[in-house]
Formats: C-alpha cells, sequence, structure tokens
C-alpha cells in the first residue's frame, strides 16, 4: 500500500506524515517530494520546522530542478520582518511570484513541519490552511497533492483528531518488527470510493528515496487454549435441556391458540 501510495498508482489528496522523536518521518517526507517531482510541473516545500534544514539539505544535494523550497524556519513569526514564508503568510500568493517556469499545470506542496503552525496558532486554523492548499482555483493549476509532516509526540489528541479527519490518508510511524528494515508504519487510507484500509508495513529507503522491499506486518492472534478440567455448567441443572422421544411426541400433539387444524377451525 505505501508504495502505491507514494507512487501516485493510488489517489490520496491530502497525507499526513506523523512520526516521533524515536520514529522519524522525515525521509519518508522526501520520497514523495522526489516522486512528486516527477509526476508534477513543480512541487513546492514549505520548511516551518527548525530541524527541516536537513529536508532542505537532501533536496539541494539531489539536484531536482523542479523542485522550490520556501524556508520560513529562520524567522517562523516574522519578528525580524524577513520576507518570503512566515506563519500567516498567504502560501498561494508566494507559490505564484516563486514558480519555476509560467504556464503551470499542475503543482505539488510539501510541508515540513505542521507542528509549528499547530502550535502557534489552533488546530481549525491548521485544517483550514490543508483545505485551502489542495483548493487550486487561486493558483491557476491543478493542485495534485498536499504532503504533510506532524510531530505527533508534541500534541494532544485532541488537536491530531481534528487534523486526522482532515486527511484522506494518515502514515504514523512506528518501530520496526524486522531487523532487515529500517522503517514502519501504520497507514489510514481513505479510498475515493469511500473504502477505508487500514495496514501495517515495514519498509526500506534507497539513498534516491525510492521506497523498496515492503513487506505487510501480519497481526498474530493467540488462541487461549480451554482448561480440561473446566467444570461442565449444565452437569447439575435440576431439569433437562432436551426432550426424549415420548417428550417430543407429547409436544407435537398439543394445540397451540390461534391456529388452524385439518377444518379450518380456528382454535
Amino acid at each position: 500500500m505505501i508504495g502505491d501510495i507514494v507512487s501516485g498508482s493510488e489517489t490520496s489528496k491530502i497525507i499526513l506524515i506523523e512520526d516521533s522523536i524515536d520514529n522519524s518521518g522525515r525521509s519518508l517526507l522526501l520520497s514523495y517530494a522526489v516522486s512528486l517531482s516527477q509526476r508534477v510541473d513543480e512541487v513546492h516545500i514549505l520548511l516551518f520546522d527548525v530541524r527541516s534544514q536537513d529536508t532542505y539539505e537532501a533536496v539541494k544535494s539531489l539536484g531536482i530542478q523542479n523542485i522550490r523550497v520556501h524556508d520560513g524556519s529562520k524567522d517562523l513569526l516574522q519578528w525580524n520582518k524577513t520576507p518570503g514564508l512566515g506563519l500567516h503568510t498567504d502560501v498561494k500568493t508566494l507559490i505564484l511570484r516563486g514558480r519555476v517556469s509560467p504556464g503551470t499545470k499542475s503543482v505539488a506542496i510539501v510541508i515540513d513541519s505542521l507542528s509549528p503552525l499547530l502550535t502557534h496558532t489552533s488546530p481549525p486554523y491548521t485544517c483550514k490552511t490543508l483545505h485551502g492548499l489542495i483548493s487550486s482555483e487561486d493558483l491557476e493549476s491543478q493542485v495534485l497533492q498536499v504532503v504533510s509532516l506532524l510531530h505527533g509526540d508534541l500534541h494532544d489528541d485532541h488537536s491530531l483528531s481534528l487534523v486526522h479527519h482532515t486527511c484522506t490518508t494518515i502514515q504514523k510511524m512506528v518501530p520496526v518488527t524486522t531487523p532487515l528494515t529500517m522503517y514502519c508504519c501504520n497507514t489510514l487510507h481513505k479510498k475515493v470510493s469511500g473504502k477505508v484500509i487500514r495496514i501495517t508495513e515495514n519498509f526500506n529507503l534507497l539513498e534516491d528515496f525510492r521506497v523498496m522491499d515492503v513487506s505487510e506486518v501480519k497481526q498474530v492472534t493467540k488462541s487461549i487454549p480451554q482448561d480440561s478440567n473446566e467444570m461442565d455448567p449444565t452437569a447439575n441443572l435440576p431439569f433437562n435441556l432436551s426432550l426424549s422421544d415420548k417428550e417430543k411426541e407429547a409436544r407435537s400433539q398439543v394445540i397451540l391458540p390461534y391456529t388452524y387444524n385439518k377444518e379450518r377451525t380456528l382454535y
């Protein structure tokens, strides 16, 4: 499933990668950025996180021409009046000004990460921002996908649930279940048909951030053995649960109320 979503063969408009301090999702975010650069005219990466410089350096080393990086991590609250991306910047206007080439037909937006936005504003504002980005009316282009990183261990359950409700795919990074893989994630994917898929997968990422070696984690259910010495609750009942042949015959001869006999006589 994760390979299909990253490659674009499985449609998803708003993707959320939820990670923690122990299980980073930044490499998976870069995998989406690289894949999107091959499917759309432009990829715009919005950097809000202080650790997003790792993302900037990785993108720079790849040398992909149609990826445009907007760095707002150094002056997020714009106290220094730094031009460019900030907490309350109109992102659509910023993208229009930073176009790589005129006449762009399709764009994708990658956010690293939503946590500063969710921390300094409110969950409804963050959800509204995500919905606004996926709309392509003001950008004069089709927004194919919005992919965001979110540090789940920094926020409360209520805020996370609101953001989850906004997204069409949630991928939560979890500890790996086998030493042969580097990453593992729980995926909740809402298909266009309305069907919801939940799956846990191990996977690896190559140096160019391609997804490889995907394997599903099977849920093992342990059966509880029955105790052979357990008492039968029906053993000492003062009545029988089954009828003898004579009792069954007597029951069949009883005429129930509101029934007809052969002569159509109602009892």
